[in-house]
Formats: C-alpha cells, sequence, structure tokens
C-alpha cells in the first residue's frame, strides 16, 4: 500500500559574487516519524545515471515536514531522489524482487515503474530567472 508524501523544492538566487543558488526540498506529510531520510542531489544525466551524487544529506525522520537546503549551486539541471531507512541500518531495503520496502521518491512527482525512475522524468532547471516549485512522491 502507498501513502504519498508531498514535497515542494524552491530555487532563489543568493547574492554572492559567484552566481549560485540555494535549492530548498520540503517533505510534507511524513508517515512514519522514525529512522531516516536519505536525499541525494544529482547534477546531470551522468551524475544520475552513476549514482554520483553532487551533493547529499541524512536528516531525521522525526517532524511531519521536514526542510532539506542544499546551497552554492551552480545554475543547470538536477534531479533529486530519497528513501526513507525506517529500521535505520544506512540502506534501502528491497524484497527478492528488487521491489523497496521502504519509502523511496524523486523530483517532479516522477513515480517509479518497474524500476527507479529515469533522469527525464526527474530532471528539474536551476536558473537564476526560474524558481522551481515542483512535488515528489513519497511510497511507503
Amino acid at each position: 500500500m502507498n501513502k504519498l508524501m508531498t514535497t515542494m523544492m524552491m530555487a532563489s538566487l543568493i547574492s554572492t559574487s559567484v552566481v549560485s543558488h540555494e535549492l530548498t526540498f520540503s517533505m510534507k506529510a511524513v508517515k512514519k516519524n522514525q529512522g531516516k531520510i536519505y536525499v541525494a542531489l544529482f547534477k546531470g544525466e551522468e551524475s544520475y545515471q552513476n549514482r554520483n551524487a553532487h551533493s547529499s544529506v541524512i536528516v531525521d525522520a522525526d517532524n511531519d515536514i521536514i526542510n532539506v537546503t542544499f546551497s552554492h549551486l551552480p545554475k543547470g539541471e538536477y534531479a533529486i531522489r530519497y528513501f526513507h531507512d525506517l529500521n535505520d541500518n544506512g540502506k534501502l531495503d528491497v524484497n527478492l524482487f528488487g521491489s523497496p520496502l521502504e519509502g523511496i521518491g524523486f523530483s517532479n512527482n516522477a513515480k517509479p515503474s518497474y524500476g527507479p525512475v529515469g533522469y527525464d522524468g526527474a530532471k528539474f532547471m536551476l536558473s537564476k530567472d526560474l524558481v522551481n516549485e515542483s512535488t515528489v512522491i513519497y511510497g511507503e
């Protein structure tokens, strides 16, 4: 049975000598306040495909609303994927068929279909003139 958690991402320009962006990722309606949530931000398709995160963070799943901020990001294409490590063992638990037993999510409200979401489904753009708002499905 799937439970949904919506998330929003907003990018804003930071006033510095080098143009950079800040991305705030808010997860709402976390169904279980236990374990940790692992959030990975990927810059570009190659990074996403190779699971080479540009930045990542681990947060406690102890609130109904969880905010994660990535700072000093150059403009470009990004994608986010995350999972909720309910039993706090440091990995995404899967069943015999490889399907996740713990919640997962992707940027752009992208839903997995027989495997993880592809880059095209999860990508979004950060630029100085753009504010992104998006939702992500959280499956548990």
